[in-house]
This record gives C-alpha cells, structure tokens and sequence, in this order.
C-alpha cells in the first residue's frame, strides 16, 4: 500500500470523527445544560455508566473526574484501554444517538435541556408492562393543541417500531420513535425512549379497572348545527352555540375540545385581511365517515365547517372564518349526551365593542374628569361626537358580518366608513384621528375585496345570483378607491361577471 493510498484511507476514517465532533459541539452550544455537575450526580453517574456500551467497546470501570474546583465529570475506562473523560454534555448527546448504552437492557434519558436531570429506563421492565396493559393514558404534550390534557385509550397492540418496518422518525426534540401501541380506535401512538421513561414514571400503562372512561372506538360526527342568539339585555351581550352531533354518547371532558386562533393563509394573489383568521375546534376521539353539511354563517362566524386532521389520526376540526376582535370571550364547551356544543359571547352593546375599546374608553372617562371642568361647550360636544360615530361605526361592522345579502352587507359598511369619516372630522387628538382614519381606510381596501371574492366563489359554484345588483355594485366600490391594482380587479371581475 503506497503513501497516497494511505492518506486515502486515513482522510475516510477522520471524516466521520470530525463530523461526530462538530455535532456534538454543536449540540453542545445549543442546549443550555452546564457542561459538568455536583459530586454527588456524578457519583451516581458513574455507577449507572459502568458495564455499559460504547460505540462497542465496554466501559470496565468508572470515577470521578474534577477539572475544576466544584465541577466534576465522569472518566471511563474502556475494555480497549482507552481513559476518557466525559462532561454531561458528551453523555447527553451519545445517549441521543445511542452510541452509548447501559448495562442490563437500559438506556439514559434527559427530560430537559436545560439541566442535567437524567433518568434511566429499564427497557426489559418496559416492554413488559407495555405487553400486560389494556389501558394507555395518553398525555398530550407541546407542541400539541392537546396539550396538558390525558385520555385513556384501549390497548389493541404492543409493538417495536424496527418489528413493523416503519420508516425512521423523530420527535420534534430529535428523539427517535422506538415503540408503538396500536390502539383499539385504530390509532397509532409512538414513543421515544423519553416517552417510554416518562410513561413508566407517571403510570401511565394500566389495566381495565382504571376508573376513567376509555376511548376503543372512535365518535362518528353526524353533523353541525347553530343556535340563535340569545339575548341577555342586562349586560348587552348574547350567546349562540355551533353543536356536533356524533354518533353516541359522548364520554370526553368540555377541556378535551380546545380551541385555537390563527391567521388563515390568502388565495393566490390575495392579501391577508384582518378577517381572514381561522378559530378551529379540536375533536379528538372522533371520525368523519362522510362529509357533513356546512354552514355559511352564525352571527360573527363565516364558513363553518368539519373537516379531518390531516396531521393527527381520529380527530375532527370544526373550523370557522373569524374576525378575531370580535371574540372578546373565549368560548366555551358544553358536553351533553351525543352533542357537543361549543357556545360563543357576542357583545352587542356598541358601547363595549372589543377589548381595546373597553381600555380606550376607561382612558377617556379618566381624561374627561380631569379635563371637565376647563373643557367648553364645543370641545364637550366634539368628544360625544367623536365617540357616537366610532361607536356605531364599530357596530355597524360586527352587524355586516352576520348579514348574508351582499348588498346588505355593502351598505352598512359604506355607512360605517361614512361614520369614521364623521369620527375624523370631530377628533380631538392625534391617537383618535389615527383610529377613526385606519377604520376608515381599511374598509376602502376591504369593501372591494369582499366584492371580488363574493364573484369568485359565485362563479366556482356555477353562478351569481342577482348578477344585475351585483354589477352595479362593482361599479360603486370603484369610486371607493384610487389604487389603480384595485380598480383593475373591479374591472376585470365585472368583465368575468359579463358587465363588459
């Protein structure tokens, strides 16, 4: 073997130890873990470490290793002869990817990345508490929308991720799946090494006699409804409730369907509106055999619908179009025989619009005792002007969003820009000025859109009904505005609508 064929081999050999190394630099620099511990975690280290495994060679004995005053790492030993010395980062991250395993069928394990706490899962001992229960508690974890809450789940099957062929994956920590249960609602559950400590930990394999309702079939969602608002005067507010209706009695806890809010992605060629947000319903435990009927609106939601989790098994979304300063209450679950129903506060009182009206006007009341008795006549007028058209234009947003009949709908927003257009003119401050115009502004972009679309989904479902009406309102939305992109629109969907 010549010199060149020498470096070869030697170049091929060094680079998967440096990579071993600037990955574990790397990880190392990333978790905020110290690099050594006490004496005392080292000392039980150091006797868990011993016999164990690494990268094939056997650990034949251990101590206890102080570079500096008050730090101590682990020296191992290895049957080769080698003398190493291991800071708990090195020891994280080798159990991470197993180059380093323990002695009687166990594994190292750390819960936090920001601390040295390990924990050692006794895989033998796993397996067959896993091969012995008919009950999983499943605890949901972040990032789940589920998160914090357990359901009890029936035990189908116990199984090896390797055994059942399935491609490698990893949690969102990088922690590689090992086991599966295949449960009896026909959901797969997968754990990490992690899991399976932390499952053993919390009890979490159980038999029968568990005393929680246990989940074997999944709920089959028959349909959605509305209820009206109903009115509570005292206060200004109402309540409506968006039920589900599944297939049997429901078993779940109301704190089982959790809600969350996010900004919807726009079609193409769309900007995001302040609107265009999502408030999404969880159902786990449950199924959509077919398609259920969806609903156009219910008071400040639009576009209500079911759908099935694409990145979750057995779970059913109820989704809806919301305008999120509108929900200044956040909704409640109410869970009764079949129905599971999800109930909504709607203010009404235009005087306590949303959360930031409600701060604005304490401000103003604050302002208005100090400054009464110095304020003349007109400036007492100007504020109650000021306030009456912001008021009802607010109002008159949250009534366009309950109105189905375009033109409807079209009008009252005119009237609303024609109240911040008022609001302007009696401002008595730059803070309210910037408000009145930024309503007012907003829907001179928005009130064109909404046509636009309106015509779009009209012509996606076979046609446009009231077509002349709609055309003519085209027409007036033009003269809401001077950007030339928006007008174009305006034409070129007047022209799809056959108006030229």
């Amino acid at each position: 073997m010549n010199r060149t064929e020498k470096m070869a081999i030697y170049r091929i050999g060094l680079i998967p130890l440096l990579l071993a190394t600037v990955l574990t630099a790397f990880l190392g620099s990333a978790h905020s873990a110290p690099r050594f511990t006490d004496k005392d975690t080292a000392l039980e280290l150091a006797q868990v470490l011993d016999k164990g495994v690494f990268r094939g060679s056997m650990i034949i004995s251990t101590f206890v290793h102080s570079p500096a005053t008050g730090d101590y790492q682990v020296k191992v030993v290895l049957d080769n002869g080698a003398e190493l010395n291991w800071t708990m980062r090195q020891i994280r991250q080798w159990s991470h990817d197993h180059s380093l395993t323990l002695s009687k069928n166990r594994v190292l394990v750390f819960p936090k990345v920001d601390t040295n706490e390990y924990g050692v899962l006794d895989k033998i001992a796993f397996t067959k508490q896993a091969l012995r229960s008919r009950v999983f508690a499943k605890r949901y974890k972040d990032p789940d929308v589920l998160t914090g809450q357990v359901i009890h789940y029936g035990i189908h099957a116990f199984n090896l991720v390797e055994v059942l062929n399935l491609a490698p994956s990893r949690d969102f920590r990088g922690d590689e799946y090992r086991y599966a249960f295949d449960l009896e609602n026909g959901q797969r559950i997968l754990l990490t090494y992690l899991d399976a400590w932390e499952t053993l930990r919390n009890q979490d394999l159980q038999s029968d006699d568990s005393g929680q309702p246990v989940m074997r079939t999944p709920y089959r969602l028959r349909s959605i409804a509305s209820t009206p608002l109903r009115r509570n005067v005292a206060n200004g507010t109402g309540r409506f409730s968006i039920s589900m209706t599944f297939d049997r009695p429901v078993l779940l806890k109301p704190e089982h369907f959790p809600y969350r809010l996010y900004e919807g992605r726009p079609g193409k060629g769309k900007k995001a509106l302040d609107n265009n947000f999502v408030l999404e319903v969880t159902s786990p435990n449950s199924i959509l055999p077919a398609p259920v009927k969806t609903l156009d609106s219910a008071e400040f939601l639009y576009k209500l619908k079911a759908v099935s989790d694409d990145r979750n098994q057995n779970r059913v979304l109820l989704q809806a179009m919301i305008a999120p300063e509108v929900l200044t209450t956040p909704p409640e679950v109410e869970v009764n025989g079949n129905t599971v129903s999800v109930i909504f506060t709607k203010v009404e009182d235009q005087s306590v619009f949303d959360r930031k009206a409600l701060r604005n006007a304490e401000l103003r009341r604050r302002q208005e005792k100090i400054l009464a008795p110095i304020l003349t006549k007109e400036e007492v007028e100007r504020r109650k002007l000021y306030r009456q058209h912001m008021e009802t234009g607010v109002g008159q947003l949250d009534k366009a969003r309950a109105q189905g009949n375009i033109r409807e709908r079209f009008e009252i927003l005119q009237a609303a820009m024609a109240n911040f257009q008022e609001a302007a003119l009696h401002a008595s401050s730059d803070p309210e000025l910037e408000e009145a115009l930024r309503q007012r502004n907003d829907l001179t972009y928005r009130v064109p859109q909404m046509l636009i679309d309106h015509v779009h989904r009209g012509l996606e479902s076979g046609g446009v009904s009231d077509q002349s009406s709609v055309l003519s309102l085209l027409k007036a939305a033009k003269t809401l505005t001077r950007d030339a992109k928006v007008i174009k629109a305006l034409e070129d969907t007047e022209r799809k609508l056959g108006g030229g």
